[in-house]
C-alpha cells in the first residue's frame, strides 16, 4: 500500500499528461546538467511544478518496472569545458591571423634614405631583423636564456656593456632587450604571433637609424585550468630603435649594430615574474580552481594591448 499519495494525484493518472510531463522533466534534467555549478554551500530551489514534474517521471517509470530513462539522463553528455588547442593557442585572440614568427618580422622594400643607398637600407634591414628574431623569437634565447647568440649580433664595442644588462643583477631592465620566459615555464609548440613594422630613416653622419614598433604573443604550456585563450596567452609590445654604424667615422670595433631608445608594455601576464624580468602567463600566479567559470582575464583581452598603432601609455596589465 502505498503512503504518499502519489496514485491518487489526478494529474498521475492521465497517461497523456504523464507522458508530457515525462518528457518536461527528461528536459529539466538535461537543463540542469548544464548549468552552472552549485556552490558547495548552497543547493538548488525545485519549485512545486518541478516537483510534480519529477515525481511524474519516476512514477511513470515505476510504473513500467524501469528506471532506464533516468539512467540515460544522467549518461547524457554534459557540455565540455574549455580546451586550449595547441596547434592554435590563439584562436579567438586577435593574435589568430597574423603571421607566424619570423614571417611577422617583414622589412619594407628598401630604398635610398640619406646618404645611404637602397642596398645599404637593406642590409641595415636584415641585420635588425636577425636582431628582432634572435631577441623574441628564437626559443635557445627565449626559453634557455641563451643571451649570446642575441649579443653576438651587436657592435663589438657594445658586447661587454650587454653582457653586464644579463649579469644577475638588471633583469628587469634586460627585459627590455630580450624576451626571457620565467623557470618552469614552457612555451607551446606553437610559436609565436608576431604584428609590426620596421622603418629606416638617416641618423647623424654614418649612422642608418631603423626603428622597430613589434608586438609578439606567446603561448605557454600550463597545468592548470585554461578558462580562456588569454589564460595561456601572453603580449609584449617592443619599440626599440637600433643603430648601424658603418663607414670612417667610427672605429672598427664601434661598427655594426647598436641598440638605442626602447619601450613597450606587457599585457596577461604573471606579475611577480614580470617585476624580476621574466614571462608568464597569468594564470601561473593563481591558485586553480576547476570549477572557475571565469573568463580568466577580467572583462576579456582588450585590443588595444594588439595593437601596434595604439599609445605607449596604455595602463600596464599589472596596474
Amino acid at each position: 500500500m502505498h503512503t504518499d499519495g502519489l496514485d491518487d494525484h489526478p494529474d498521475l493518472r492521465d497517461a497523456k499528461w504523464i507522458a508530457e510531463a515525462d518528457k518536461r522533466a527528461r528536459r529539466e534534467f538535461r537543463k540542469q546538467r548544464r548549468a552552472a555549478r552549485v556552490k558547495a554551500n548552497g543547493g538548488r530551489i525545485v519549485t512545486a511544478i518541478a516537483v510534480v514534474a519529477i515525481a511524474a517521471l519516476l512514477f511513470g517509470l515505476y510504473r513500467e518496472g524501469t528506471f532506464a530513462g533516468v539512467e540515460e539522463a544522467l549518461s547524457a553528455p554534459a557540455e565540455e569545458t574549455f580546451r586550449i588547442d595547441p596547434e592554435r593557442p590563439f584562436r579567438n585572440t586577435p593574435a589568430d591571423g597574423w603571421a607566424d614568427g619570423e614571417a611577422g618580422v617583414a622589412p619594407p622594400a628598401a630604398t635610398p634614405v640619406g646618404g645611404f643607398t637602397a642596398e645599404q637600407v637593406a642590409a641595415a634591414y636584415r641585420q635588425v631583423k636577425q636582431a628582432v628574431v634572435t631577441s623574441r623569437l628564437e626559443r635557445s634565447v627565449i626559453q634557455d636564456h641563451d643571451v649570446e647568440r642575441y649579443i653576438g649580433l651587436l657592435a663589438h664595442d657594445l658586447q661587454d656593456q650587454m653582457r653586464q644588462l644579463f649579469d644577475g643583477r638588471h633583469d628587469a631592465e634586460a627585459s627590455m632587450a630580450v624576451t626571457r620566459i620565467a623557470k618552469g615555464q614552457r612555451l607551446l609548440p606553437a610559436g609565436p604571433k608576431v604584428n609590426g613594422t620596421m622603418t629606416a630613416e638617416a641618423g647623424q653622419p654614418g649612422e642608418l637609424v631603423v626603428r622597430t614598433n613589434y608586438v609578439f604573443a606567446y603561448a605557454f604550456e600550463t597545468d592548470k585550468t585554461p578558462t580562456s585563450p588569454m589564460d595561456v596567452v601572453v603580449v609584449r609590445r617592443v619599440t626599440m630603435t637600433y643603430v648601424v654604424r658603418s663607414g670612417d667615422t667610427f672605429a672598427p670595433e664601434s661598427n655594426g649594430l647598436w641598440t638605442d631608445d626602447t619601450d613597450g608594455y606587457d599585457f596577461s601576464i604573471a606579475c611577480e615574474a614580470a617585476k624580476q624580468g621574466f614571462l608568464a602567463p597569468g594564470i601561473s600566479e593563481r591558485p586553480d580552481r576547476a570549477d572557475d567559470t571565469g573568463d580568466g582575464a577580467g572583462d576579456g583581452p582588450s585590443e588595444d594591448y594588439f595593437d601596434p598603432n595604439r599609445s605607449l601609455e596604455i595602463r600596464d596589465s599589472c596596474g
